[in-house]
Protein backbone atom coordinates (compact mmCIF):
# COMPACT_ATOMS: atom_id res chain seq x y z
CA UNK A 1 0.00 0.00 0.00
CA UNK A 2 1.36 3.34 -0.97
CA UNK A 3 2.05 6.20 1.75
CA UNK A 4 -1.16 8.23 1.62
CA UNK A 5 -1.19 11.96 2.79
CA UNK A 6 -4.24 14.15 3.06
CA UNK A 7 -4.50 17.75 3.65
CA UNK A 8 -6.49 20.88 2.64
CA UNK A 9 -5.36 23.68 -0.55
CA UNK A 10 -5.42 26.29 2.25
CA UNK A 11 -4.83 26.50 5.77
CA UNK A 12 -5.09 30.96 5.63
CA UNK A 13 -8.54 30.92 3.89
CA UNK A 14 -10.41 34.16 5.46
CA UNK A 15 -13.45 31.49 6.27
CA UNK A 16 -11.26 29.25 7.99
CA UNK A 17 -9.87 31.67 10.12
CA UNK A 18 -13.37 33.00 10.88
CA UNK A 19 -14.84 29.75 11.74
CA UNK A 20 -13.76 29.26 14.96
CA UNK A 21 -11.61 26.25 14.31
CA UNK A 22 -8.11 27.60 15.04
CA UNK A 23 -8.16 27.86 18.95
CA UNK A 24 -8.07 31.82 20.56
CA UNK A 25 -4.50 33.27 20.37
CA UNK A 26 -3.98 30.90 17.17
CA UNK A 27 -5.83 32.29 14.70
CA UNK A 28 -4.28 35.48 14.20
CA UNK A 29 -0.41 34.37 15.27
CA UNK A 30 1.21 33.23 12.01
CA UNK A 31 3.35 30.63 13.28
CA UNK A 32 1.11 28.96 15.87
CA UNK A 33 -1.73 28.77 12.93
CA UNK A 34 1.14 26.81 11.12
CA UNK A 35 1.88 24.79 14.00
CA UNK A 36 -1.52 23.93 14.92
CA UNK A 37 -2.30 22.79 11.79
CA UNK A 38 0.33 20.33 11.50
CA UNK A 39 -1.33 18.52 14.58
CA UNK A 40 -3.35 17.83 12.01
CA UNK A 41 -2.05 17.10 8.88
CA UNK A 42 1.14 16.06 7.47
CA UNK A 43 0.78 18.37 4.18
CA UNK A 44 -1.02 21.68 2.68
CA UNK A 45 -0.94 23.24 -0.44
CA UNK A 46 0.00 26.61 -0.65
CA UNK A 47 -3.11 28.41 -2.51
CA UNK A 48 -1.68 32.35 -2.13
CA UNK A 49 1.01 31.72 -4.74
CA UNK A 50 -1.51 31.45 -7.20
CA UNK A 51 -2.70 35.15 -6.95
CA UNK A 52 0.74 36.87 -5.98
CA UNK A 53 5.15 35.59 -6.25
CA UNK A 54 5.69 33.54 -3.86
CA UNK A 55 8.55 35.21 -1.59
CA UNK A 56 11.49 33.37 -0.44
CA UNK A 57 11.83 34.52 2.86
CA UNK A 58 7.83 34.04 3.68
CA UNK A 59 8.93 30.26 2.12
CA UNK A 60 11.91 29.93 4.43
CA UNK A 61 9.39 30.66 7.74
CA UNK A 62 6.88 28.21 6.62
CA UNK A 63 10.23 25.64 6.33
CA UNK A 64 10.97 26.71 10.03
CA UNK A 65 7.78 26.45 11.65
CA UNK A 66 6.85 23.04 10.52
CA UNK A 67 8.20 20.20 11.86
CA UNK A 68 10.72 17.39 9.32
CA UNK A 69 8.50 15.38 6.87
CA UNK A 70 6.00 17.43 6.44
CA UNK A 71 5.13 18.72 3.41
CA UNK A 72 4.17 21.92 1.51
CA UNK A 73 2.54 22.07 -2.07
CA UNK A 74 2.71 25.02 -4.35
CA UNK A 75 -0.05 26.23 -6.77
CA UNK A 76 1.61 28.02 -9.65
CA UNK A 77 1.12 31.78 -10.29
CA UNK A 78 -1.35 32.75 -12.52
CA UNK A 79 0.30 33.67 -15.35
CA UNK A 80 2.91 30.83 -15.70
CA UNK A 81 -0.79 28.37 -16.37
CA UNK A 82 -2.59 30.73 -19.00
CA UNK A 83 -4.83 32.59 -16.73
CA UNK A 84 -3.41 35.96 -16.87
CA UNK A 85 -2.45 37.79 -13.64
CA UNK A 86 -3.80 41.11 -10.93
CA UNK A 87 -1.98 44.03 -12.15
CA UNK A 88 -1.95 44.77 -8.69
CA UNK A 89 -0.71 42.00 -6.63
CA UNK A 90 2.92 42.26 -8.89
CA UNK A 91 6.19 43.96 -7.88
CA UNK A 92 6.58 47.59 -8.75
CA UNK A 93 9.43 46.50 -11.45
CA UNK A 94 7.69 44.03 -13.01
CA UNK A 95 4.09 46.53 -12.83
CA UNK A 96 6.54 49.43 -14.52
CA UNK A 97 5.94 46.71 -17.98
CA UNK A 98 2.46 46.18 -18.12
CA UNK A 99 0.01 48.17 -20.06
CA UNK A 100 -2.10 49.15 -16.92
CA UNK A 101 -1.00 49.17 -13.47
CA UNK A 102 -3.94 47.99 -11.82
CA UNK A 103 -6.83 45.17 -12.83
CA UNK A 104 -6.69 42.18 -14.33
CA UNK A 105 -4.87 41.18 -17.44
CA UNK A 106 -5.62 37.86 -19.66
CA UNK A 107 -2.74 36.40 -21.00
CA UNK A 108 -2.37 37.69 -24.18
CA UNK A 109 -1.59 41.03 -22.58
CA UNK A 110 0.81 39.84 -20.35
CA UNK A 111 4.36 40.49 -21.58
CA UNK A 112 6.50 37.70 -22.47
CA UNK A 113 9.22 39.52 -20.15
CA UNK A 114 7.09 39.31 -17.19
CA UNK A 115 6.32 35.73 -17.83
CA UNK A 116 9.99 35.07 -17.90
CA UNK A 117 10.49 37.10 -14.62
CA UNK A 118 8.07 35.81 -13.08
CA UNK A 119 8.89 31.78 -14.03
CA UNK A 120 12.47 32.54 -12.54
CA UNK A 121 10.94 34.63 -9.38
CA UNK A 122 8.27 31.56 -8.62
CA UNK A 123 10.93 29.20 -8.63
CA UNK A 124 13.19 31.10 -6.28
CA UNK A 125 10.18 31.63 -3.67
CA UNK A 126 10.27 27.53 -3.70
CA UNK A 127 13.66 27.23 -3.27
CA UNK A 128 13.97 27.25 0.44
CA UNK A 129 10.92 24.59 0.77
CA UNK A 130 12.79 22.81 -1.61
CA UNK A 131 16.01 23.25 0.01
CA UNK A 132 14.79 21.94 3.57
CA UNK A 133 12.90 18.73 1.91
CA UNK A 134 9.39 20.58 2.30
CA UNK A 135 7.98 20.70 -1.42
CA UNK A 136 5.99 18.40 -2.41
CA UNK A 137 4.63 19.11 -5.79
CA UNK A 138 3.99 21.99 -8.03
CA UNK A 139 0.68 22.27 -9.40
CA UNK A 140 -0.62 23.81 -12.25
CA UNK A 141 -4.27 23.90 -13.27
CA UNK A 142 -5.01 24.87 -16.65
CA UNK A 143 -7.64 27.00 -17.29
CA UNK A 144 -11.24 25.50 -18.01
CA UNK A 145 -11.39 26.63 -22.17
CA UNK A 146 -7.64 25.13 -22.62
CA UNK A 147 -8.09 22.22 -24.33
CA UNK A 148 -6.10 19.41 -25.79
CA UNK A 149 -5.14 21.79 -28.39
CA UNK A 150 -1.40 21.31 -30.60
CA UNK A 151 -0.35 24.76 -28.59
CA UNK A 152 -1.36 23.53 -25.23
CA UNK A 153 0.37 19.76 -25.64
CA UNK A 154 3.34 21.87 -26.83
CA UNK A 155 2.86 23.99 -23.41
CA UNK A 156 3.12 20.47 -21.45
CA UNK A 157 6.11 20.16 -22.53
CA UNK A 158 7.98 23.02 -21.69
CA UNK A 159 6.18 23.09 -18.62
CA UNK A 160 8.40 20.01 -18.09
CA UNK A 161 11.23 21.33 -19.45
CA UNK A 162 10.75 24.62 -17.45
CA UNK A 163 10.65 23.01 -14.01
CA UNK A 164 12.75 20.47 -14.46
CA UNK A 165 14.21 19.14 -11.01
CA UNK A 166 10.79 19.55 -9.13
CA UNK A 167 7.55 17.23 -9.24
CA UNK A 168 4.98 18.98 -11.32
CA UNK A 169 1.55 17.96 -10.88
CA UNK A 170 -0.90 18.89 -13.92
CA UNK A 171 -4.78 19.37 -13.30
CA UNK A 172 -7.09 19.83 -16.50
CA UNK A 173 -10.13 21.85 -15.72
CA UNK A 174 -11.19 20.96 -19.43
CA UNK A 175 -12.88 17.18 -20.24
CA UNK A 176 -12.22 17.33 -23.88
CA UNK A 177 -8.58 16.40 -21.98
CA UNK A 178 -10.27 13.46 -21.24
CA UNK A 179 -11.70 12.69 -24.90
CA UNK A 180 -8.16 12.34 -25.78
CA UNK A 181 -6.88 11.10 -22.66
CA UNK A 182 -5.34 7.88 -24.61
CA UNK A 183 -3.07 10.39 -26.08
CA UNK A 184 -2.58 12.56 -22.90
CA UNK A 185 -1.94 9.87 -20.52
CA UNK A 186 1.30 8.51 -22.57
CA UNK A 187 2.21 12.42 -23.20
CA UNK A 188 2.70 13.09 -19.04
CA UNK A 189 4.10 9.61 -18.68
CA UNK A 190 6.99 10.32 -21.18
CA UNK A 191 7.39 14.16 -19.76
CA UNK A 192 7.58 12.43 -15.76
CA UNK A 193 4.20 14.74 -15.23
CA UNK A 194 1.81 13.60 -12.30
CA UNK A 195 -1.97 13.84 -13.66
CA UNK A 196 -4.23 14.99 -11.19
CA UNK A 197 -7.12 13.39 -10.14
CA UNK A 198 -10.30 15.52 -9.40
CA UNK A 199 -13.55 15.25 -7.41
CA UNK A 200 -15.99 17.35 -9.12
CA UNK A 201 -19.49 18.00 -9.37
CA UNK A 202 -21.63 15.55 -11.99
CA UNK A 203 -21.58 18.83 -14.86
CA UNK A 204 -20.67 18.76 -18.06
CA UNK A 205 -18.08 21.32 -17.55
CA UNK A 206 -16.37 19.65 -14.94
CA UNK A 207 -13.59 16.75 -15.77
CA UNK A 208 -14.34 13.45 -14.96
CA UNK A 209 -12.81 11.54 -12.67
CA UNK A 210 -10.09 9.51 -13.78
CA UNK A 211 -7.73 7.57 -11.62
CA UNK A 212 -4.86 7.17 -13.34
CA UNK A 213 -1.92 7.86 -11.76
CA UNK A 214 0.91 8.97 -14.46
CA UNK A 215 4.08 8.52 -12.19
CA UNK A 216 4.72 7.33 -8.85
CA UNK A 217 3.37 9.84 -7.31
CA UNK A 218 -0.57 10.15 -7.62
CA UNK A 219 -2.79 13.56 -6.59
CA UNK A 220 -6.50 13.87 -5.91
CA UNK A 221 -7.51 17.06 -5.68
CA UNK A 222 -11.70 17.46 -3.92
CA UNK A 223 -13.49 20.34 -5.06
CA UNK A 224 -16.78 19.45 -3.78
CA UNK A 225 -20.03 18.49 -5.42
CA UNK A 226 -21.91 21.78 -6.02
CA UNK A 227 -23.49 21.38 -9.42
CA UNK A 228 -25.23 24.55 -9.00
CA UNK A 229 -22.32 26.90 -8.46
CA UNK A 230 -19.55 25.33 -10.63
CA UNK A 231 -20.01 27.83 -13.70
CA UNK A 232 -20.51 30.84 -11.88
CA UNK A 233 -20.67 33.66 -12.25
CA UNK A 234 -18.82 33.63 -9.14
CA UNK A 235 -18.02 36.71 -6.64
CA UNK A 236 -15.81 34.84 -4.26
CA UNK A 237 -13.26 32.01 -5.25
CA UNK A 238 -14.80 29.69 -2.45
CA UNK A 239 -18.17 29.48 -3.71
CA UNK A 240 -17.41 27.02 -6.45
CA UNK A 241 -16.29 25.05 -4.32
CA UNK A 242 -18.45 25.97 -1.29
CA UNK A 243 -19.99 22.32 -0.36
CA UNK A 244 -19.75 20.01 3.00
CA UNK A 245 -18.86 15.92 2.18
CA UNK A 246 -21.25 13.63 3.43
CA UNK A 247 -20.40 10.28 4.84
CA UNK A 248 -21.39 8.84 2.01
CA UNK A 249 -19.49 10.92 0.24
CA UNK A 250 -16.34 10.54 1.67
CA UNK A 251 -16.44 7.06 1.85
CA UNK A 252 -16.05 7.11 -1.82
CA UNK A 253 -13.32 9.70 -1.65
CA UNK A 254 -11.57 6.81 0.69
CA UNK A 255 -12.37 4.23 -2.03
CA UNK A 256 -11.10 6.16 -4.90
CA UNK A 257 -8.31 7.12 -2.52
CA UNK A 258 -7.27 3.33 -2.05
CA UNK A 259 -7.84 2.87 -5.89
CA UNK A 260 -4.99 5.03 -6.47
CA UNK A 261 -2.62 4.06 -3.82
CA UNK A 262 -2.71 0.38 -5.55
CA UNK A 263 -1.32 1.70 -8.50
CA UNK A 264 1.22 4.24 -6.77
CA UNK A 265 3.53 4.67 -4.07
CA UNK A 266 2.24 7.63 -2.51
CA UNK A 267 -0.56 9.33 -2.06
CA UNK A 268 -1.82 13.06 -1.58
CA UNK A 269 -5.19 13.96 -1.21
CA UNK A 270 -5.92 18.22 -0.90
CA UNK A 271 -9.16 19.22 -0.06
CA UNK A 272 -10.25 22.16 -2.31
CA UNK A 273 -13.57 23.04 -0.43
CA UNK A 274 -11.98 25.76 1.80
CA UNK A 275 -15.47 27.36 2.60
CA UNK A 276 -15.48 27.61 6.25
CA UNK A 277 -14.47 24.03 8.18
CA UNK A 278 -15.71 22.33 5.14
CA UNK A 279 -11.99 21.43 3.69
CA UNK A 280 -10.66 20.60 7.31
CA UNK A 281 -13.43 18.56 9.00
CA UNK A 282 -13.73 16.45 5.14
CA UNK A 283 -9.64 16.05 5.41
CA UNK A 284 -10.06 14.76 9.09
CA UNK A 285 -13.29 12.10 8.10
CA UNK A 286 -11.09 10.90 5.09
CA UNK A 287 -8.03 10.03 7.47
CA UNK A 288 -10.87 8.15 10.08
CA UNK A 289 -12.32 6.21 6.96
CA UNK A 290 -8.49 5.67 6.13
CA UNK A 291 -7.14 4.20 9.73
CA UNK A 292 -4.84 7.33 9.23
CA UNK A 293 -3.89 8.67 12.76
CA UNK A 294 -1.88 12.20 13.48
CA UNK A 295 1.13 12.97 12.05
CA UNK A 296 3.94 11.19 14.26
CA UNK A 297 5.40 14.60 15.29
CA UNK A 298 2.66 15.49 17.60
CA UNK A 299 4.04 13.08 20.78
CA UNK A 300 7.31 14.68 19.61
CA UNK A 301 9.21 17.57 21.07
CA UNK A 302 8.51 20.35 18.17
CA UNK A 303 5.12 20.60 20.43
Amino acid sequence: MAEIRVGTASWTDPTLLASGWYPPGVRNHPEKRLRYYARHFDTVEVDSTYYALPRPEVARKWAERTPKGFLFHVKAYSALTGHGLEAGALPKDLKALLPKAEGHLPQREVPREVVEEAWRRFLEGVAPLKEAGKLGYLHFGLPPWAGPTPQNLRYLERLAERAEGHLVAVEFRNPRWYAAWDRVKPLLQTLGLVHVSVDAPPHPEAPPRVLEPTREVAVLRCHGRNAEAWKGPHTKPYERFNWRYSEEELLDLAEATRTLAAQAERVFVIFNNNYGTQGVEAALGLKRLLGLGKPPWTEGPFY
